[in-house]
């Protein structure tokens, strides 16, 4: 009997952090990542984010060209993987390039926000612009999980105070304000519709998890709730966090690889 043998290799990682936040922050899931994944693992610098220099304006759409532009140097379909604000810059790759995606990592989304936020997030960016980082200190603080460790913490409230209050302002308005925003519901599901490519979500509850559940997703896509973590639920447990998606990265891809290679012509 002859069996159809499929080799399976790895794709590269593109990590999009999120709001105020950096490239660094992603080092304790690169390290565990290491031993997980046998491709090149790679933390995006968003514009305006601590570090980044290309002059690009901070906003979400700008924010998607820039990570285009790093997985065209890639050379190689990949797996993209957005926490909070991040997510919506992977959400819209799926539209822009979906023919460079393998599949999609969302943790703790930034998107799918009630309708009737609008109003409220309009006069939230005014108040950031003008009163600074240092406002939302508190807010970050508290969604800090109970296993989040104390350098973690640190370098989330160091990512916050090193992002000025325009480019934190500028953010928040093209999440959810501006006219291509893809924040609010009516806006996510929309832009979710046109995703092809599986995605897993990681969820800090089980209310968001709910509302995940309720946008069209592709074949192969899942949920995971980690009930009692905060936020920054990868950070937590990063080896959890790395277990998990690459776990599920190899049975998807392997799934979609050989779902491609039978409907080859013979």
């Amino acid at each position: 009997m002859e069996c159809l043998r499929v080799s399976f290799e790895p794709i590269p990682m593109v990590l999009v952090h999120g709001w105020a936040g950096s490239a660094e922050s992603w080092r304790p899931v690169l390290d565990a990542l290491k031993d997980r994944w046998d491709a090149p693992v790679v933390a995006a610098r968003l514009p305006g984010s601590p570090g980044e220099q290309s002059g690009r304006r901070p906003t979400i759409a700008d924010a998607v060209e820039s990570v285009a532009e790093l997985i065209e140097e890639l050379r190689s379909p990949v797996i993209v993987v957005g926490h909070s604000m991040g997510a919506q810059v992977t959400l819209r790759l799926q539209a822009l390039v979906p023919e460079k995606l393998g599949g999609e990592i969302v943790i703790d989304p930034a998107y799918a926000a009630e309708d009737h936020q609008l109003m409220p997030m309009i006069e939230w960016a005014a108040q950031i612009n003008q009163a600074g980082p240092s406002a939302l200190a508190e807010f970050f603080a508290e969604s800090f999980g109970p296993a989040l460790s104390g350098p973690d913490r640190e370098r989330i409230l160091n990512d916050l105070s090193a992002t000025p209050a325009s480019v934190i302002s500028s953010y928040l308005r093209s999440e959810y304000v501006d006219a291509d925003a893809v924040g609010l519901w009516t806006q996510t599901f929309r832009a979710a519709k046109r995703r092809t490519r599986p995605v897993l979500a990681f969820h800090s509850t089980l209310e968001r998890a709910l509302q995940e559940r309720a946008l069209p997703a592709p074949a192969g896509s899942d949920i995971r709730v980690w009930d009692g973590a905060g936020h920054f639920l990868h950070l937590e447990d990063p080896i959890r966090f790395a277990s998990d998606s690459a776990r599920w990265a190899e049975i998807t891809v392997m799934s979609a690889l050989t779902a491609s290679l039978m409907k080859e012509p013979k």
